[in-house]
């Protein structure tokens, strides 16, 4: 549960700092791709890089397919809320 609250406060911080910063249209491109690959980069260092724990098969893909996009769409919509409230 609280990987989720993280995994959304991060995205909409850094959607919304893009939303500051970027005034130009690549600005929601980078929105929603940042945090996804923020996303992956952490799922495969804990998958490759840390000491095995133990359990059953590795399952990266699937946290990446709907955390990965779960990040996306919150960064995208952050943006795009603080583009309409600067407005």
């Amino acid at each position: 549960m609280y990987v989720w609250i993280i995994l959304i406060i991060l995205s909409s911080l850094f959607g919304s700092l893009v939303a500051i910063y970027i005034k130009n249209k690549f600005g929601w491109i980078l929105a929603g791709f940042i945090p996804w690959v923020v996303l992956l980069i952490g799922i495969l260092y804990s998958e490759y890089f840390t000491p095995y724990q133990g359990g059953g098969a590795s399952m990266w893909p699937v946290a990446q397919l709907f955390g990965g996009t779960a990040a996306a769409i919150i960064g995208v919509v952050a943006y795009k809320i603080t583009q309409s409230f600067r407005r």
